[in-house]
């Protein structure tokens, strides 16, 4: 499998499974395009896989316009829209204590900004020969969440792939949705951490417990999404 000169940006991709994914693609022979609201960890990974960084804010259309126009001005095309940036609040909050404030930050970043970055990034990925977008839902949109705008958003984002992956299709775009499940990424670290205060346990005794699974390997799942080895792979897809 190679990613020999494809064109691959991956929004969220200075931390976590966006940050994996960038050093494996990368390593593959794909042309990464980092972009993240994350200027530090960002430019700090541009700089070890030799790859530009672009900052972006998902949820601000203006400004997701602007990284796509930056993208096409550059290379003129996208082969792969990974779409990673993300966001969990509200972790074992109740339903009657969970604010509005934090149910539409959640919403904004993993719903609305994936809807942007796929909306922007079509036009490019149309003059690719063969497209991709990887969207990242969750396990929680299948078996819930300890947060309910977390869970809700999830399912957001799945809802949001299985129709773009029908309307996308004749224009020969190939939509995937990842599911992970326990990953161990600073994300899933905080929520683990929330619990073990609640719980008054030590949090390496419960993330023992937690079986947790590695970015990297999520990474080889990835790639190969992103790769055309993955060519008659539609819909979602999951993961341990």
């Amino acid at each position: 499998m190679t990613l020999q000169d494809k064109i691959i940006l991956i929004v969220g991709g200075a931390t976590g499974i966006g940050k994996a994914s960038a050093e494996l693609c990368a390593a593959r022979g794909a042309k990464v395009i980092i972009a993240d609201i994350n200027e530090s960890a960002g430019n700090q990974l541009a700089a070890a896989i030799h790859a530009p960084f672009l900052r972006v804010n998902v949820t601000d259309e203006q400004n997701v316009e602007r990284l796509f126009q930056q993208v096409n001005e550059r290379f003129g095309r996208l082969d792969v829209l990974i779409q990673t940036a993300g966001l969990l609040k509200g972790a074992y909050t109740s339903i009657e204590e969970l604010t509005l404030e934090t149910w539409k930050q959640v919403m904004d970043i993993n719903v609305t900004g994936s809807f942007l970055c796929a909306k922007h990034a079509t036009p490019l990925l149309k003059k690719s020969r063969r497209g991709v977008i990887i969207l990242l839902s969750s396990g929680a949109a299948q078996h819930g969440s300890s947060s309910y705008a977390y869970g809700a958003s999830k399912g957001g984002v799945t809802s949001l792939g299985i129709t773009l992956a029908g309307k996308l299709a004749p224009d020969n775009i190939r939509v995937n949705v990842l599911h992970p499940g326990n990953i161990r990424t600073g994300m899933k670290l905080s929520v683990i951490e929330v619990d073990a205060q609640k719980r008054g346990e030590s949090m390496d005794k419960l993330v023992a417990e937690s079986h947790l699974g590695e970015p990297e390997g999520m990474a080889k799942v990835v790639a190969w999404l992103a790769s055309d080895d993955a060519d008659y792979i539609r819909g979602n897809v999951f993961t341990r």
